[in-house]
């Protein structure tokens, strides 16, 4: 009697990692930004300033009036609990950055135009500093955590997250550096590209 052996089939398995999101986020928002221009990922670096700046002062709000009224919402059958406040805040924070961007009458316009090398670098620059700031708000949103909160990295799920991924601590421990950046590329970007217009 023969007997045949079948071997089983190699089967791979690709388990999506931290550190890969946070490349593929930032390689997609780098793209978007070469695709767009330099002066649209202005506009939505200004977007995501004003955006968070919103929701979060919105989002207190609607927490302290839900808060005092959480008995009287429930009789009504409208609890309202952490998780419809976080997915809430989430929402509105992406609706507002399209709008303000795209609706939000911003313009934007340098008097020196560099081109060529300068405007790649620029671009590139402003895609990844935009990145830096809409991944570390979302990461807050989602964890409902203070913003700027350097006690964040000491709480269990983010020193849970931050075991599994290096980039992820390089997120968290510098996120002041996230929020900063954009602001001081732009200053520095507005310096440089209207320097010398009042003498012409």
């Amino acid at each position: 009697m023969l007997y045949h052996t079948v071997e089983p089939a190699l089967t791979m398995t690709i388990s999506p990692t931290w550190d890969l999101f946070i490349v593929v986020f930032f390689g997609l928002v780098i793209t978007y930004s070469f695709i767009i221009g330099k002066h649209e990922a202005v506009k939505i670096i200004i977007s995501t300033y004003i955006a968070i700046l919103a929701v979060e002062g919105i989002g207190n709000i609607v927490e302290r009036l839900t808060g005092q009224n959480q008995p009287m919402l429930s009789m009504l059958g409208l609890p309202i609990d952490a998780n419809m406040l976080t997915a809430g805040k989430l929402l509105a924070f992406i609706m507002l950055v399209v709008f303000i961007a795209v609706r939000g009458g911003l313009s934007i316009d340098y008097t020196k135009d560099h081109g060529g090398i300068v405007n790649v670098a620029l671009t590139a620059l402003f895609g990844a500093a935009t990145a830096g700031l809409l991944l570390t708000t979302l990461f807050i949103f989602v964890l409902d955590l203070p913003l700027l909160d350097p006690a964040i990295q000491n709480t269990e799920t983010v020193q849970a997250l931050m075991s599994k991924s290096n980039l992820m601590q390089v997120m968290v421990k510098n996120q002041d550096l996230w929020f900063s950046l954009p602001a001081l590329i732009l200053v520095a970007v507005g310096f440089l590209s209207n320097e010398g217009h009042e003498d012409e």
